[in-house]
């Protein structure tokens, strides 16, 4: 928070930061060491349910599960004893997300009310931008949601999937590093998370829930796409998503950043040595079926390259957390780093 503050004014004048400098890992939590190999391989999965299937919620959160990603579009009046219930189950924190960037993807609308799209409201000046932030993140505090999955980084570039729904502030790397950052800002004041996605920039790409995707070369990415992002995490953002996307020069053919050993190099450069990693849901194609991959190799590759949080959307989260376990057991999985990772994650936690 203190360093969000410290650089908005340099970030609002349209200044480009230079990368973090990357430091050592933060010092494993003893809590975090001590953990079953069942518990740390919890530890670091990020599982989704629909807002009111509390007793979906309640099993993930009692198997340790540090995330839970509301889905669904109707929640319920009582969320936020639901979600109460939650908590209780967890032997540890769990941390409640939604994905909340305005326009078509706003999961609590209709508790919380209803936000402009990202596009109209790149449109507007950055105190009006705060103050909406600020103001929607205290309603979804107030129903017990701690993180929020926004907002969107990505450039709102003509054809893309991004653009086609509205979801990016704008075309001008610098104005979405100034909205990203403000929008932020004001969410984490209000005493939520964000998140900034999904790096290393979507714009240019279709929809991976269904392909694989493309986006421009690393040289390309890193004078346009990169920057918001850069921007942001200088500025301490707390957790950035990466995306099932392609690029040369970063990553691999056939292979996505999120699951990239190098690409995700660079990106714990850009961000430091504290902030979360979380990857987009590995049930998405372009992470898994268009890989000829099975969501729990699809887990473990995103983990064995560099992600502390793996996301993703089943319902057999149970076989999840057993194949990261055994990952874990053979020595596939390097228990210090998942040990790294769930420090990383516990200090965000609620």
């Amino acid at each position: 928070m203190g360093a969000l503050l410290a650089v908005a004014a340099g970030l609002a004048a349209g200044t480009l930061l230079a990368p973090t400098v990357p430091a050592v890992d933060p010092p494993v939590d003893p809590a975090v060491g001590r953990l079953s190999e069942r518990r740390l391989a919890a530890a670091v999965l990020f599982g989704c349910a629909d807002s009111r299937d509390t007793t979906s919620q309640v099993q993930m959160a009692r198997a340790g599960v540090a995330g839970i990603t509301l889905l669904g579009s109707t929640p319920p009046a009582d969320l936020r004893a639901r979600l109460a219930r939650v908590h209780r189950a967890a032997p540890h924190a769990v941390t409640i997300a939604s994905d909340e960037e305005g326009g078509t993807v706003q999961r609590l609308a209709p508790l919380l009310g209803r936000l402009p799209s990202a596009a109209t409201m790149g449109r507007w000046p950055q105190t009006r931008l705060e103050r909406t932030a600020a103001s929607y993140a205290r309603r979804m505090s107030g129903v017990g949601v701690d993180m929020s999955l926004a907002p969107v980084a990505d450039l709102d570039t003509t054809g893309g999937y991004i653009a086609s729904l509205g979801r990016g502030f704008s075309s001008h790397p610098r104005a979405v590093g100034r909205d990203v950052t403000t929008w932020s800002r004001a969410t984490e004041s209000a005493g939520v998370v964000p998140v900034v996605k999904h790096w290393p920039g979507h714009g240019s790409a279709g929809d991976t829930h269904q392909r694989a995707a493309r986006v421009p070369r690393l040289s390309v990415l890193e004078r346009r796409d990169m920057v918001p992002f850069r921007m942001a995490m200088r500025a301490g953002a707390p957790v950035v998503m990466v995306g099932h996307l392609q690029a040369r020069g970063l990553t691999k053919r056939g292979v996505p950043a999120s699951q990239s050993r190098h690409a995700l190099r660079i990106l714990r450069e850009q961000a430091g040595p504290d902030t979360v990693i979380v990857t987009d849901s590995l049930s998405m194609a372009a992470s898994s079926s268009a890989r000829g991959l099975s969501e729990p190799e699809a887990v473990i590759s995103a983990l064995r390259a560099g992600a502390d949080w793996a996301m993703i959307c089943t319902e057999r989260m149970p076989r999840i957390v057993k194949a990261v376990t055994r990952a874990l057991r053979s020595g596939v999985l390097p228990r210090s780093a998942l040990e790294v990772s769930a420090t990383r994650i516990r200090d965000l936690q609620p």
